[in-house]
């Protein structure tokens, strides 16, 4: 069988880093916390803790080991995003669970320590945890979630640490974020991804917030935080291109293997440390560009090039989607 080619474009690589070099460096990316509207911020209370919460770092590093697989398939491939309500507005993807899970923060302070994560049930996990106003949230995944969370747990119990240890550990090193990744690398369900998605997304995360839990003195550690909306940005920026075969399976968004997602998902890890070289601009920055970016450029609906800051770069292959298969790497 001839294995799909992937290639990445390295002109089109320079265009978009000389987009985001000329950005304004205000920008310092998502803090996890709240958002900027005009000169006014927006305290995001309905999805993050309030500051200096007593459970912040459990209830990040809980949701971002889940972090993945916000859509529903069928047998032919990809359908249609992941969408709840929450408080009677809908919300799609990532944004829905960050809010079911702040529900559950609120009724229960408790809820995301070890300790109780180990022993968590499929009953306490949908009704307590992946709820929404209409009831359980339908992840597909649901089982691998479940065995995760245990796995998870119990990794604490037995190495008798915490979350919040681990970060504190790690601060205490000359290279916190490198030391931090490392600890993860060890944890059910952040260990199985070789490009640490989920790692460098909580890292990231508590790195940004306001309280900055983890303290970053190595920043050559941070790497490219590769999932699928990236993927699907990068595509259609012409960053990384396909043939025809896997072009045909990724336009009418089939099933792909694990052969091809690998080749597509290192070819955009390659195509973004370029344009962290080119641009002089850290990945923190990039994640938020991209973030921005794919929200006019989305699965389901026309993309809205105009307001995309890459319009004038882009190749506008709005056809391409990303790799559809299932995995709880991103």
């Amino acid at each position: 069988m001839q294995i799909p080619q992937v290639k990445i474009n390295y002109g089109q690589a320079n265009k978009i880093a000389e987009v985001i070099k000329n950005l304004p460096k205000e920008e310092q990316g998502l803090n996890f916390y709240s958002f900027k509207k005009g000169d006014k911020e927006i305290v995001a209370s309905d999805m993050y803790p309030p500051l200096n919460h007593p459970q912040a770092v459990n209830f990040f590093s809980f949701a971002c080991l889940h972090q993945f697989a916000f859509w529903l398939g069928d047998s032919n491939g990809y359908e249609k995003p992941l969408v709840g309500l929450i408080k009677g507005k809908e919300s799609k993807g990532s944004d829905l669970l960050w809010k079911a899970l702040i529900n559950s923060l609120n009724k229960n302070e408790n809820i995301f320590e070890p300790k109780y994560l180990a022993t968590l049930d499929s009953n306490e996990l949908e009704n307590e945890i992946f709820i929404d106003d209409k009831g359980i949230i339908p992840f597909q995944d649901f089982n691998k979630r479940l065995e995760i969370t245990n796995a998870y747990g119990n990794w604490f119990l037995e190495n008798k640490t915490s979350p919040q240890e681990i970060v504190t550990e790690s601060n205490n090193t000359e290279k916190p974020l490198q030391s931090y990744l490392n600890q993860l690398s060890e944890i059910p369900g952040f260990s199985q991804d070789p490009l640490q998605k989920k790692a460098l997304l909580l890292a990231m995360t508590l790195a940004n917030r306001p309280e900055a839990y983890l303290d970053v003195k190595d920043p050559e550690s941070w790497k490219p935080i590769i999932d699928y909306h990236l993927m699907r940005v990068a595509l259609r920026l012409g960053l990384v291109e396909l043939d025809g075969s896997e072009q045909g399976i990724n336009k009418a968004r089939q099933w792909t293997t694990e052969e091809s997602e690998k080749r597509i998902r290192l070819a955009v890890y390659e195509v973004m440390q370029e344009i962290i070289e080119k641009s002089g601009r850290p990945m923190s920055f990039l994640d938020h560009t991209l973030w921005l970016a794919r929200r006019y450029c989305p699965e389901m609906q026309e993309p809205d090039c105009p307001k995309c800051i890459f319009s004038t770069a882009c190749k506008k292959d709005t056809e391409l989607f990303q790799p559809v298969l299932r995995t709880i790497d991103y």
